[in-house]
């Protein structure tokens, strides 16, 4: 259940940082899981080459989500660092965008650079509506990793972190916004959740959270305030 600890333990992550009582122990638990899972991820693509029982020829999108949560827990696996940009090709945008994230925390310019590149080759803009999305692969539509509205998400948190003034940015969060579901959620309350984190980060990063205007009021035509 690799992928579902990893939900898990980023939500008690995002839970912890904004002040929120955890129960003692849950959160350490899930990172001492996440951390023995990876290190039997790094190593099977270890045994590989030697055709040494357990093996995987190459690394898979779980193996991003748990880096990145890893990461923020702060454990960086440097093995599994060079896997996953050894093997960025076979990661799906999602898993790119999270992987993203990760080497910005741990400050490894050289690979950010390279997947920011990988994953703008799937970026569309639409100039007439000032949007802008990622055109992915619609082989895997089904799995968590090809979710659209997620990978958009984790995409601008990468955007805001590495360059904020792009313009891609604001044009990512006009299309999210322009494709709720009656205006209130996306396509499910997980999808949602990500998008409202990422929507978060970005009044934070734009400073839209705080406000600096003066608001007239009028009723009818009469100024009320």
């Amino acid at each position: 259940y690799p992928h579902t600890t990893a939900v898990v333990v980023h939500g008690l992550q995002l839970a912890s940082s904004n002040d929120i009582a955890i129960v003692p122990g849950v959160l350490e638990n899930g990172i001492a899981w996440l951390k023995n899972h990876q290190a039997e991820q790094v190593t099977k693509l270890r045994n590989y080459p030697k055709e040494k029982k357990p093996w995987k020829t190459h690394v898979d999108n779980i193996d991003a989500f748990v880096y990145m949560v890893l990461v923020d827990a702060g454990h960086d696996n440097v093995a599994m660092r060079d896997f996953l940009y050894r093997d960025r090709q076979h990661l799906a945008v999602y898993a790119k965008a999270m992987f993203g994230l990760a080497l910005y925390s741990v400050k490894d310019q050289e690979k950010l650079d390279m997947i920011v590149r990988n994953i703008e080759q799937f970026v569309v803009h639409d100039a007439e509506n000032e949007t802008a999305y990622l055109q992915q692969p619609d082989s895997y539509w089904w799995y968590w990793y090809g979710s659209e509205n997620e990978a958009m998400a984790r995409y601008l948190q990468l955007l805001l972190k590495v360059n904020p003034d792009n313009q891609t940015a604001p044009r990512l969060v006009k299309y999210l916004l322009n494709n709720r579901k009656h205006g209130t959620y996306w396509k499910s309350t997980r999808d949602t959740a990500v998008v409202v984190e990422a929507m978060a980060d970005y009044l934070s990063a734009t400073k839209e959270d705080q406000p600096n205007m003066t608001v007239e009021v009028f009723v009818d035509g009469n100024l009320q305030k």
